[in-house]
């Protein structure tokens, strides 16, 4: 296990805000403390550059003029705290805040945002299906494999902040219901046919076989004039009740059924065969918002925050570690009112993440927070490239991918993903770095040595890749990356012509190189604040090409890999940047915790979540930051296992 040092001489800018959060500063939050603590400090020593005008870096606290304003602004004031807590803000040719100044601006924070004498769980969420989320349910509750997703042409939905499974950015729109109804059909037509080689027994989970339950039919029905026979409906009923506790993820109730049964009741009053009898009561099933959504019960008291049940922590848990619906063990750990007992839900989430179903996991959250489907729109050039391939990407991707389910798998330390003593590659991909050992199969964990140059996300050519231009590298974008993705602490968004070069002045000699061109566009006083914390980390990897190949020299001259920060100092290399990343280890920690807690949850995080984060990057650190306690932890958590009623 790769461990990580924490300089004593360093006080890194997360850990002082955990500090400040829970120390006891008597700052009540009303609107009185805002003004006198607050606003005070900010109208002299911030608004000068942050106004509604020149609003820097995009804030304007001159539109905060209130308490109840500030307080819809949490975003803000957690970048307040990481940029007051560092030093970063004020800049350095202004007057500092004083430390009585900072006690008061972030003693009201600590206190304005403080939930834990009254904890909440955020608010109520009814979620929609990914579309990888119902091809997976839709093999699990059918037992067999059809992509009726793709042939009914239901789309992928779009990712906000990196995620798919948002809650808020899902809707279910009339053109999509009626490929819901496509879909359907589609798989209803495929398991009652010779296509579904484990045939609608198994599928539908009842007890007796269906032609068994069809020849009944027909030997009752003999005689259409007695009117219905009760066999058939009988057994109707207890093939739907079966298939609907499971499609509607929970217990169904007599009246629920009876709604679906009359309408095998009318196919068999058509003269229908069972077979065709079932397709009908179930298709209305799979397109029910009781199969397409995740609704939760509600409550007799809007508002009021209850535990959720039982079964409804059996599906919270599946679609957070297999984005499928929960198996029959997990329905038997829900039926019998166990699941929630801890020691039986750290069981079943320890079985779950060594299931191969949890590789949805490493899918759906871990390597799309770190952007890897932008590795397909990386277009290196190929006569500067030419041994770039399709077949390289892929071998690229599929490293990175596999080195996050070897997190899962191992129960490595999450600490890996800034540094470690191995990867994983193919023939292809070691020729592509240099490694000396090739892998005579496919892809193999291998050690690296100091040497290698490799280790961690930043030496991953997948990384390097997709952050470079098709014919050089980028070190703003490798910049933004670190910052956004590694340390939860993206820059603002760049002015509208931040991509142009403005000529060079007449009395200024004509740049070198793009670094000293890139220099001079990040001393003009609008690019400078963002470029001085983004460029250094970028220029350290400058040993790294476009697509991420190691050399000493460019062109004839050394790699100039020199990096300065504000706060830091100099560094050197990607050693030098990974040092830099040690000293910040707990806001890295912190920020993937946030990202994890937000996939959960199907949410932005926010002031409400801050105990539930500090507490569970607290255990992390006492369990060596093994990935297990990082899932167990989420899912032991206050808003994962509460909700709140819904007031409307």
């Amino acid at each position: 296990m790769t461990t990580t040092r924490v300089p004593n001489s360093l006080i890194c800018v997360t850990g002082l805000f955990f500090l400040l959060w829970h120390t006891s500063l008597a700052h009540p939050a009303d609107e009185q403390s805002f003004q006198r603590d607050v606003q005070s400090v900010v109208s002299t020593k911030c608004q000068q550059c942050h106004n509604s005008s020149d609003a820097s870096g995009g804030v304007d606290f001159e539109s905060i003029d209130s308490a109840d304003v500030a307080l819809t602004r949490y975003r803000l004031w957690r970048k307040v705290v990481e940029q007051v807590s560092s030093g970063t803000m004020p800049p350095a040719d202004e007057a500092p805040l004083t430390e009585g100044e900072k006690q008061h601006v972030l003693g009201w924070i600590r206190t304005a945002f403080d939930t834990t004498a009254n904890p909440d769980p955020g608010p109520p969420l009814v979620r929609q299906f990914t579309r990888e989320e119902y091809s997976r349910t839709m093999r699990d509750l059918l037992k067999f494999w059809h992509d009726s997703a793709g042939e009914a042409g239901i789309p992928h939905e779009s990712v906000v902040d990196g995620y798919a499974n948002r809650a808020g950015s899902q809707v279910l729109e009339n053109v999509l219901m009626e490929r819901y109804f496509t879909a359907a059909d589609l798989s209803l037509e495929r398991l009652f046919t010779e296509g579904n080689a484990g045939g609608p027994r198994q599928s539908l989970g009842i007890s007796g076989d269906i032609n068994a339950l069809a020849a009944e039919w027909d030997k009752h029905a003999a005689d259409k004039g007695q009117g219905q026979p009760a066999a058939p409906n009988k057994a109707a009923r207890q093939v739907l009740a079966s298939f609907m506790r499971r499609a509607f993820r929970r217990p169904v109730t007599d009246d629920e059924v009876e709604k679906y049964a009359q309408i095998a009741d009318g196919a068999l009053t058509a003269g229908d065969d069972f077979p065709a009898t079932l397709r009908k009561a179930m298709k209305p099933v799979l397109v029910s918002p009781y199969f397409l959504l995740r609704i939760e019960q509600g409550s007799d008291t809007p508002g009021k925050v209850v535990r959720i049940t039982d079964h409804e922590l059996a599906v919270r848990l599946s679609y957070f570690l297999w984005g499928t619906m929960p198996d029959d063990e997990l329905f038997a750990a829900a039926d019998a009112g166990t699941l929630s007992e801890p020691g039986e839900l750290e069981r079943q989430v320890r079985r779950m993440l060594s299931h191969n179903k949890a590789d949805s996991l490493t899918h759906d959250f871990l390597t799309r927070w770190l952007q890897l489907p932008q590795l397909h729109k990386a277009l290196p050039n190929q006569n500067s490239f030419p041994t770039f391939t399709r077949s390289l990407r892929d071998s690229m991707e599929r490293e990175t991918w596999l080195f996050c389910d070897n997190l899962r798998k191992e129960d490595r330390s999450v600490l890996d993903l800034l540094n470690s003593d191995y990867t994983f590659v193919n023939k292809e991909l070691a020729l592509h770095y240099g490694l000396p050992n090739s892998p005579e199969r496919d892809f193999e964990k291998v050690p690296l040595r100091p040497g290698d140059h490799r280790g961690g996300v930043l030496g991953m050519a997948s990384f390097l890749t997709m952050t470079s231009h098709t014919d050089r590298t980028k070190p703003t974008a490798r910049g933004k990356w670190i910052l956004e993705v590694l340390l939860g602490s993206p820059p603002p968004p760049p002015p509208a012509n931040a991509g142009s070069f403005a000529p060079a002045e007449k009395d200024r000699p004509e740049p070198e190189s793009f670094r000293e061109k890139l220099n001079q566009h990040a001393s003009d006083p609008n690019c400078v604040a963002c470029h001085k914390r983004i460029d250094p980390l970028g220029f350290a990897l400058e040993n790294y090409d476009a697509i991420g190949t190691w050399r000493d020299v460019f062109g004839s001259k050394p790699i100039n890999n020199q990096g300065t920060l504000p706060g830091v100092g100099d560094f050197q290399g990607v050693e030098g940047l990974r040092n830099v990343l040690s000293d910040r280890q707990p806001q890295f920690v912190r920020n993937l915790v946030e990202q994890t807690l937000t996939y959960a949850l199907g949410r932005e995080v926010s002031y409400y979540d801050e105990p539930t984060i500090t507490a569970i990057t607290a255990s992390l650190e006492q369990d060596e930051y093994r990935f297990s306690r990082l899932i167990l932890e989420v899912v032991k958590s206050y808003p994962f296992q509460h909700r709140r009623a819904d007031t409307e």
